[in-house]
């Protein structure tokens, strides 16, 4: 079986879809599937085509980048010649899927992984999508066999959006379980509040940093708040820490290894998301599966987690309600979430359940479930 992937970016670019498609890429090398990838990130540290890990990675340079993802044209001349029986396509926010669609041959079986969250990052963002649902309706979707959620949430906006609940396949994604139980959680003082994930606009970490400023200025001094990762806001983000005089609180981390992220997790009394804009999030199921209380969204993809008592929930963007919901994690406990309440899958379980797809799509066509 030979299985193309095709996605936005790939490793050593990081972020939840380009864990996915790493992960399960290299779960298929390693179960005998030839795996190709075809990324629109093609810069100067970067080879044109190389081998890692067992994955043939395709690199190629783009048009326009972020957030569209248009590739130089070599990337369709590319997507016909090659020779793959699956055509996986992730992320139907960005342009790639709408041409592997347009490039796809009768002979070939087309799965989505769409990561939808209905709305666009930003107004320009959703603008954009909007038209671009209209491609997803009459030309990504009609060409598709199966599409993939992350997530009920995920499933349910896709229905709902886009009527198709008859090839629908809802797998949780996967997180590295075994790795995640060795860590052992021992919280600092003073009190870590953790934040992990792209320095971007959707992400909220500007109402992350108001609301650690409420908290230290009238609730409680001895907090630190820990940022890890990297992205466009930064400047901005260190420019509201020090107009809002809690620069001394704040530590910024990049580029961290898997170990030293695992470190923070364990060190960490509490840990934050508060973007909306999620059809699942690893970093949050890691820190949970930990045992880190985490403070998310009570809406979303996320607001099970707050309805089954495994993490706080707040309302809205409000700096005090913020603060409030950080300082009620530290002081409350919560349900321990763990492998048998079926809310992810270890990698290995995740990647039998693509494989078990393919398989059906290859043999027998695929009717759609709401499960696999």
């Amino acid at each position: 079986m030979h299985v193309l992937q095709v996605t936005p970016r790939y490793p050593p670019h990081m972020g939840g879809m380009e864990t996915v498609v790493q992960r399960v890429s290299e779960l298929l090398v390693a179960k005998g599937v030839d795996v190709t990838v075809y990324s629109v990130d093609l810069e100067r540290r970067l080879p044109r085509r190389q081998k890692v890990n067992g994955v043939l990675v395709k690199r190629f340079a783009p048009l326009f980048g972020d957030p569209l993802y248009f590739p130089e044209p070599k990337f369709i001349g590319g997507l016909r010649q090659e020779k793959a029986e699956i055509v996986h396509v992730h992320n139907a926010h960005t342009l790639p899927p709408f041409l592997a669609a347009l490039s796809k041959r009768r002979d070939q079986r087309f799965l989505l992984q769409p990561y939808y969250h209905r709305f666009g990052q930003s107004s320009f963002r959703d603008s954009l999508l909007r038209l671009y649902k209209s491609g997803l309706r009459s030309i990504v979707l009609p060409r598709t066999d199966v599409v993939i959620a992350n997530s009920m949430y995920e499933k349910e906006t896709l229905c709902e959006d886009f009527s198709v609940s008859g090839k629908t396949a809802l797998i949780p994604l996967g997180i590295d379980l075994e790795e995640v139980k060795r860590v052992r959680w021992v919280p600092e003082e003073p009190k870590r509040v953790l934040y992990v994930g792209a320095l971007k606009p959707y992400k909220n970490v500007d109402k992350i940093i108001e609301g650690f400023a409420w908290l230290v200025r009238k609730k409680d001094a001895g907090f630190r708040l820990v940022i890890v990762g990297q992205g466009s806001e930064y400047n901005s983000l260190v420019g509201l820490a020090r107009r809002l005089r809690i620069d001394q609180f704040v530590e910024w981390k990049r580029g961290l290894s898997r170990q030293q992220l695992l470190d923070e997790y364990a060190k960490a009394s509490v840990f934050v998301l508060l973007s909306s804009l999620e059809s699942f999030s690893l970093v949050v199921y890691e820190a949970l599966t930990i045992g880190v209380p985490a403070v998310v969204l009570n809406f979303g993809a996320l607001t099970n987690l707050v309805s089954a008592g495994l993490a706080e929930g707040v309302n809205s963007l409000n700096a005090r309600g913020i603060a409030d919901a950080l300082l009620r994690s530290t002081k409350k406990t919560y349900v321990r979430i763990s492998d048998e309440m079926n809310v992810f899958l270890d990698w290995q379980d995740y990647s039998r359940r693509i494989i078990d797809i393919y398989n059906r799509l290859l043999e027998q066509g695929f009717r759609g479930t709401q499960r696999i």
